[in-house]
């Protein structure tokens, strides 16, 4: 038998190179205008200010590397999944990527303007480009809005137009000051409720530069130090500000993911935030929970593939916090081997931890639609409660007079089927089920699975009778001889 994941696998930080034609309907006077020197460096120009300067196609290119100036390339020669979304739903698939989430490349840097005018006009054509590019699989690809924070009522009204219209499922800010301002302000009042209001999360998202004020550039410059301290000091930045100037208790339905800045630094801060609450706390009089709590009500952390800290911070973190992102297709990419190497990385961690980080987790948090339909997302929905070991999940699948047998043990209702399972199953932290390939006729659905359970393997045969997108029945016999 070949067994499948339970859980979705959730890319909660991909990327798109936006080609050139993705400004085709800008005001000229507003366009990018990309030339490269001879250097091999792509500047990228909107009016009188330079907004980025750097080999857009090694940028863009999974394992380049900026050392060796012989071997930059132009925007042209990009990977191309991040401008095409046939390749990039192939890369997906050969990775064993469900579903993932998007985010800019060059559209991260025009946080350096000054001018609302262009902005406005940048991010409307961003988002409409990107809104075509997940027409490609619209079950798989999901947008990320960029939202013009330059002029807050603009940026209100561009992120309801993309999530109404064009179905985004979140938006991004980066950390950085913008026109002065920390997200902290109270001109963004507007953004934080229309976000809470249409439950799409806010993903803080920090790109190294040189043309945004960035925290240490008033420090000796080096790129490395650069980028070391502006992707994780940027975002611990913003989430102290964001917590301790209140917009989190403002907005306890505000969600906020944390983005390509490593995880390894929460504990820490949260810790450090936790305990300058006791001697503080007075100066922040719209902060009335702890820092710590904030996070665990509303926030999620991304942390690397290959961040090996991962297991030993999850009880520091909570396992239900923490997301993946791919960087797909930047240079500093694992590719390919992403969800090979995020598999290895999360091994020691408990089965429902694992399926919880690899996709359950940034699906909460974005919203996301099952990966499957019909019958078929029924099942995967039983299975996904069963490994998350997720009661209240598992009572919501079964219909209300469902039956479980289960060896010959007849359990009825809904909330006795929960009860069973959590009473027994759940009580194993090793529970994993894998599920083979499943077979529907009419309302009755087959599968037969390879599960783990109190250290022992077992192989069982389900039998799924489904009433719409309940389950009416389910019959579990040994599958052994």
């Amino acid at each position: 038998m070949t067994a499948t994941p339970a859980t979705a696998v959730v890319d909660a930080d991909g990327h798109v190179v936006e080609p050139r034609r993705a400004w085709a309907d800008v005001p000229e006077e507003h366009r990018p205008r990309i030339t490269r020197d001879r250097h091999g460096y792509e500047h990228v120009v909107v009016g009188d200010t330079e907004v980025l300067a750097v080999p857009l196609g090694t940028l863009a290119t999974p394992g380049s590397h900026f050392g060796d100036p012989d071997r930059y390339t132009p925007l042209e020669e990009a990977h191309p999944g991040g401008w095409d979304p046939v390749r990039r739903l192939s890369d997906m698939d050969a990775e064993g990527i469900d579903q993932a989430v998007l985010y800019p490349s060059i559209g991260l840097y025009f946080w350096a303007l000054d001018d609302p005018r262009p902005v406005v006009s940048l991010a409307r054509a961003y988002n409409d480009w990107l809104a075509g590019y997940c027409t490609a699989d619209p079950t798989r690809l999901f947008g990320a809005a960029m939202l013009p924070l330059h002029d807050p009522a603009a940026a209100v009204a561009e992120l309801r137009r993309s999530v109404d219209q064009l179905g985004f499922r979140a938006a991004f800010v980066r950390p950085n000051p913008c026109c002065g301002r920390s997200l902290c302000d109270p001109a963004y009042e507007p953004v934080w409720e229309a976000a809470e209001e249409l439950g799409v999360p806010v993903g803080v998202h920090e790109g190294s530069s040189v043309t945004i004020p960035t925290l240490g550039s008033d420090r000796p410059f080096n790129p490395l130090v650069l980028h070391a301290v502006s992707h994780s000091f940027e975002e611990m930045l913003a989430f102290a500000q964001l917590v301790a100037f209140g917009v989190l208790d403002r907005h306890p339905g505000l969600k906020v993911v944390f983005l390509e800045s490593s995880g390894g630094w929460l504990p820490f801060w949260l810790e450090r935030l936790d305990e300058q609450a006791k001697g503080f706390g007075a100066y922040c009089p719209s902060m009335s929970l702890r820092p710590s709590e904030y996070f665990a009500r509303q926030c999620w952390i991304s942390f690397e593939v290959d961040e090996s800290a991962l297991p030993a911070l999850v009880p520091f973190v909570g396992g239900e916090r923490i997301v993946w992102g791919s960087d797909y297709p930047h240079h500093d990419a694992t590719f390919p081997g992403a969800v090979a190497a995020l598999r290895r990385t999360v091994a020691p961690c408990a089965p429902d931890v694992q399926a919880r980080v690899l996709g359950a987790n940034a699906a909460c948090a974005y919203g996301l639609p099952p990966r499957r339909r019909g019958q078929l997302g029924v099942v995967d929905a039983y299975f996904t409660a069963v490994t998350l070991r997720d009661r209240a999940g598992l009572e919501r699948i079964f219909a209300p007079h469902a039956v479980l047998d289960a060896g010959g043990t007849l359990v009825e209702g809904n909330g006795a089927i929960a009860r069973f399972y959590a009473e027994g199953a759940f009580c194993f932290t090793d529970l994993l089920p894998r599920p083979g390939p499943v077979t529907v006729d009419g309302d009755r659905a087959e599968v037969r699975i390879d599960v783990r359970l109190g250290g022992a393997d077992a192989v069982f045969d389900d039998v799924f009778t489904l009433a719409g997108d309940k389950i009416a029945r389910l019959a579990i016999r040994s599958a052994a001889g």
